[in-house]
């Protein structure tokens, strides 16, 4: 376990991973050990739904994480290279929407991926 400060009340917190974001269990504040506080201004609901991902002219099994009004989390089996800045059209399901990738973490498996719905 790491001992990480919140960087709200600056009471000491514990975790095993530093790259997750979690709450703080003193004052509820969410942020990470690594990237510092939660930039998702509203909640997310943990929905996983899979889709497939057309990407580059190839098409790549994928799924969804979670979803807020403004942004979908997603996790991409065999990751294709997305890149910060990418914008994609996504069907999920009855949705389609046009997203723009904000951020990219490189797995063994895949890739996850942080994007922000565009209107």
């Amino acid at each position: 376990m790491l001992r990480i400060p919140c960087p709200k009340c600056h009471k000491t917190s514990y975790t095993s991973d530093v790259e997750s974001f979690c709450s703080c269990t003193y004052c509820g504040f969410i942020f990470s050990g690594k990237y510092g506080p939660d930039r998702r201004q509203e909640s997310r609901i943990e929905k996983l739904i899979p889709f497939v991902l057309s990407y580059q002219d190839r098409d790549f099994e994928a799924r969804t994480s979670d979803l807020s009004e403004k942004g979908v989390g997603i996790k991409i089996s065999d990751g294709p290279p997305v890149t910060i800045g990418d914008v994609l059209n996504l069907t999920i399901g009855d949705l389609s929407i046009m997203v723009k990738v904000m951020w990219v973490r490189r797995l063994s498996d895949g890739a996850l991926a942080g994007l922000q719905r565009l209107h």
